[in-house]
């Protein structure tokens, strides 16, 4: 029966992508999940499994549509951002995933991926890059040695990707919460716009724990921001004396 509801699942997943990909190409931001084994199910923004249906850098998963398309998993929700569409000069470029997972009752332990993707992101403008990743879970039912999360960043502006050290936690046994959060900061030197940003979840989890199913409300994010090189830091510092001494005149005035 297991096999068979993979087989069903594989081939509903294919023509999803299939249809999917067949529809224009109007959206840079997406979601991917893929579980062990499985074929991966694209998330476009504005495409048919995102509820709001608009290309505007907000995805919410459809959940309902989603998850008959899996086997070993359950998506209570869904949803990532990106700020490519509204973002330009030196703003801080971001793009998020957030959601709730839990097994279904089949045995084992099996893993979940969910991937985060914007291809298209002109800013920051100014060098040198710095690349920050924050990750936080919850989990609840979990067994020790056999649930865990891992969360990384890359960054890839064609010259080749460079990934952040990658965030894990594993949670001990009990019904939970058992929460976790972290943040990873990577230098990324001088590099061009414009470039892709991603973000990828493996969330792991063993079939519960006392008669119930185990499962993790997770988030990630990542970001890119330009620290401005000593040149430009020393010329603002010699611009505040000035500053404070045209407050003083006009002050006197």
């Amino acid at each position: 029966m297991h096999l068979r509801l993979r087989t069903l699942s594989i081939a509903a997943a294919g023509l999803l992508a299939a249809l999917t990909f067949s529809a224009p190409a109007n959206a840079a931001f997406s979601l991917t999940v893929t579980e062990s084994g499985g074929p991966s199910i694209p998330i476009l923004d504005g495409g048919p499994l995102d509820n709001d249906g608009l290309m505007n850098g907000v995805i919410t998963v459809n959940t309902t549509a989603l998850n008959p398309l899996l086997v070993d998993f359950t998506f209570a929700s869904l949803g990532g951002t990106s700020n490519a569409l509204t973002g330009s000069g030196n703003d801080v470029a971001t793009i998020t995933q957030t959601g709730e997972v839990a097994r279904t009752v089949a045995a084992g332990t099996t893993f979940v991926t969910v991937t985060a993707t914007e291809d298209n992101f002109l800013f920051p403008t100014g060098n040198p890059k710095t690349m920050t990743g924050t990750a936080t879970d919850n989990f609840h039912n979990s067994t020790s040695g056999a649930d865990k999360r891992t969360f990384q960043s890359t960054f890839d502006a064609g010259l080749g990707a460079i990934n952040s050290t990658q965030y894990s936690f594993a949670p001990p046994s009990g019904p939970g919460g058992f929460a976790n959060s972290g943040s990873i900061v990577t230098s990324l030197g001088a590099q061009p716009v414009p470039y892709s940003l991603s973000n990828t979840s493996v969330i792991t989890l063993s079939s519960g724990n006392s008669g119930s199913v185990a499962s993790d409300q997770f988030s990630g994010a990542t970001s890119v921001s330009a620290v401005p090189e000593p040149a430009s830091v020393a010329l603002l510092l010699l611009g505040i004396p000035a500053v404070a001494l045209m407050a003083r005149r006009r002050r006197a005035a």
